[in-house]
């Protein structure tokens, strides 16, 4: 089974270098002073075949200069290489002086910084850089590459080795974000099925975990959707995974100001660890391809979770952009059991068990607590006129779902109370008991409930959808005169189409499923017309 390789986003950290000084920076300093450049370049280049715009600019710091640097200056200057390739590929370098002693420019007081606990008491360079839409290690490569064509452009000589060696051990990582980009529907499908609710109801019994679900669909399904995970909710997820993380389904606000053919019409699923989310704790660079491994990790995993094809050939899931390739990966990541579904089973499995058994006291007791959220064994003794010894009999025969705690009765788990509320408020609660309730729920068709999304869309289109026997569609008719041409009196059968994928989806079905559907409809010349629903939707 192949994997889509994914790409990344942003990546941002520090690098450290004490191994030529203070060179690199009083290199570049002596070069972008004074005239030609007078502290401002722009140049352009190509690196590796792939031309890149470049520009160079300072900035003040806040470290006072040493007697020895012969500058007349109040403060150091830090020198800020700006680069930006194809499409948004970006790379921006700040690179700052370090030495002992440093002390604040203002003030004269002696800097308290990382660098002489980290490094020691020597001269280097630091450089933080921040990336867009390159892999780690090449946003390394690219920096020294950078250096060169600034000192070829000012027909200067540069040292050779800069930033071409291994960055000090110091140095550290503290945002890294990878994505993998899906179509509309399947996203739809990601959202409704509700991996992030999932995940975030399995760990919310879970001790020593913290975990926040923030959904925005205000302006459109699937605009901001995220799940932020601190180490030990990823731990509880993932075996081994030690990051604090942000799952994300990103949409754009208002994706149909787009093309349907642009990539952005279809959302990003994204994965971001970052220091906020890391306990405040930053990373070893050296621990790089670790993050990594665990972010693909995440991605995946999550989409194998909800059933999501993970190859990008002929899936129809995965929608190429300027960065992301949607294509097949080298080497494949592990893929994990849901933690999730054993859960579910597992309570599902223990609520059926007991429903069933359950006497007409312990039903009056389980559905008083459903409905008004906990009681007493007094105020349901009153409210059921039992004798208090009759509800704590009732209570133990629930104790596989119920806990008594000092008088007050409540359930072990909220999932229990949700179920039969919905159960008790439900309009078919007339049915003679629970357990044949929950047998009826669960022999409702399973592609298309009365109410759902999609036979409001069948309704409103006048189609028809057949089955076969084994109870999947098989085509699919509309009754009513469609056109291929996007400007036309009729409406557009790709439109409809996509809209037909898109209800499908909100309706908890695999888009794939539809996909492969034939599709007839009415044309204006008359006659009738047939592809499938996935190939007419792309059009």
């Amino acid at each position: 089974m192949s994997q889509v390789e994914t790409t990344p986003h942003e990546i941002e950290g520090r690098w450290k270098w004490p191994d030529w000084g203070r060179g690199p920076y009083d290199a570049l300093s002596s070069v972008m002073l004074g005239p030609p450049f007078e502290g401002y370049l722009e140049i352009d280049t190509e690196i590796d075949g792939e031309p890149w715009h470049l520009e160079v600019s300072y900035s003040k710091s806040g470290f006072a200069p040493r007697l020895s640097d012969g500058i007349n200056a109040e403060r150091l200057y830090e020198w800020d290489i700006k680069g930006r390739g194809r499409g948004e590929r970006k790379a921006s370098y700040n690179i700052s002086p370090r030495f002992p002693n440093m002390r604040h420019w203002e003030s004269g007081e002696r800097l308290q910084l990382p660098w002489e606990n980290q490094v020691g008491e020597v001269d280097g360079v630091d450089v933080e850089f921040h990336t867009s839409n390159i892999e780690p290690d090449r946003g390394l490569e690219l920096l020294p590459e950078f250096f060169t064509a600034i000192f070829e452009h000012a027909g200067e000589r540069i040292h050779s080795e800069y930033f071409r060696t291994t960055p000090h051990s110091a140095s550290r990582m503290w945002a890294y974000e990878r994505y993998v980009r899906i179509r509309r529907e399947w996203a739809e499908k990601l959202s409704s099925a509700g991996v992030l609710q999932k995940v975030a109801h399995y760990l919310s019994d879970l001790e020593g975990v913290k975990a926040e679900l923030h959904i925005d669909n205000e302006e459109v399904v699937n605009h901001q959707n995220r799940l932020f995970l601190n180490p030990t909710s990823a731990s509880e997820l993932l075996p081994g995974h030690t990051y604090g993380r942000k799952f994300e389904i990103y949409q754009l606000a208002d994706p149909d100001a787009v093309s349907k053919d642009h990539p952005s019409y279809h959302p990003k699923v994204e994965v971001l660890v970052n220091k906020s989310m890391n306990d405040g704790e930053a990373w070893a660079w050296a621990d790089r391809h670790e993050v990594t491994e665990q972010i693909e990790e995440t991605l995946l995993n999550a989409l194998h979770w909800e059933d999501i094809p993970l190859g990008p050939d002929g899936s129809g899931v995965y929608v190429a952009d300027d960065h992301f390739d949607a294509v097949a990966r080298d080497d494949l990541v592990e893929l994990y059991e849901d933690p999730t579904p054993r859960l579910e089973a597992k309570s599902d499995h223990l609520l059926m068990t007991t429903l069933r058994d359950m006497g007409e006291t312990a039903r009056d007791v389980s559905e008083t607590i459903a409905t008004d959220g906990g009681a007493t064994v007094d105020d349901l003794a009153d409210q059921l006129g039992k004798h208090p010894a009759t509800i704590y009999r009732a209570i133990n025969d629930l104790g596989e779902i119920l806990e008594l705690d000092q008088g007050d009765v409540s359930f072990r788990a909220r999932k229990y109370r949700e179920e039969l509320r919905a159960l008790v408020e439900s309009a078919e609660y007339a049915i003679e008991s629970y357990a044949d309730r929950m047998q009826h729920i669960m022999g409702l068709a399973d592609h298309v409930a009365e109410s759902s999304p999609f036979q409001e869309w069948l309704a409103k289109n006048g189609a028809d959808l057949e089955f076969d026997e084994n109870g999947e569609p098989r085509q699919m008719r509309i009754d009513t005169i469609l056109s291929r041409l996007k400007y036309d009196s009729f409406e557009n059968v790709a439109t409809i189409a996509s809209e037909a994928l898109e209800k499908w989806s909100k309706s908890g079905n695999d888009p794939t499923t539809l996909r492969g559907v034939e599709l007839t409809w009415k044309t204006p010349g008359g006659g009738t017309e047939t592809g499938f629903v996935g190939a007419v939707a792309d059009r």
